[in-house]
């Protein structure tokens, strides 16, 4: 049996994430076992205020803040343990968090070791906006004579962009016809 709001919310969350749409109140009542529609809005009610899903009109719902996002709580310490008391502060959608203009962001898987000493490893996947404007030490993702490569923007004194690697072992890249950036790094993501 079902008892938690928590509980319930990670069904709702499993339905989302098999069908890409939010349940219709007939689909709560057959996730839940409810004899009637008005168990369904008693739960989407309690849902609405704590911020999980929102109603759109005709009786549609949507993800709320704290549906898709991730608990985020107060602190942990990373040198000698420390007396913490467990606080929720929010919840975090990661897109939030990591992507501030989405329409310009996409994942680029990573292969090879030339970026390691900043971070990136083979088998990450880092997070590029497009159109973004680059500095001097930003990472992008470059397209140098028609190969893509992740490497640290850098001009030399004589003001050519050149692309360094993250790894000693590797040589700057001079291009020799073109050089575009696709984008600038802004995360990286890495499962543990």
């Amino acid at each position: 049996m079902i008892d938690t709001l928590k509980e319930k919310v990670n069904r709702i969350r499993a339905f989302y994430k098999q069908n890409k749409i939010m349940p219709t109140y007939d689909e709560i009542c057959l996730l839940f076992g409810f004899k009637s529609k008005n168990a369904a809005f008693k739960l989407i009610n309690k849902m609405v205020d704590e911020h999980f899903v929102e109603k759109m009109d005709k009786g549609r719902l949507r993800p709320g803040p704290h549906f898709l996002g991730l608990p985020l709580f107060n602190s942990v310490q990373a040198g000698m343990p420390t007396a913490e008391e467990e606080t929720l502060l929010d919840h975090v959608d990661l897109n939030d968090f990591l992507v501030s203009r989405p329409e310009k962001t996409c994942l680029i898987n990573v292969r090879g070791d030339s970026m390691i000493d900043a971070g990136i490893h083979e088998g990450d996947k880092v997070i590029v906006e497009t159109e973004a404007r680059v500095n001097v030490g930003n990472i992008v993702v470059a397209i140098v004579d028609g190969d893509y490569t992740v490497k640290y923007f850098d001009k030399t004194k004589a003001g050519k962009i050149v692309l360094q690697p993250g790894n000693p072992h590797y040589s700057t890249i001079i291009p020799e016809r073109e050089l575009r950036i696709f984008g600038k790094v802004i995360g990286v993501i890495r499962k543990m």
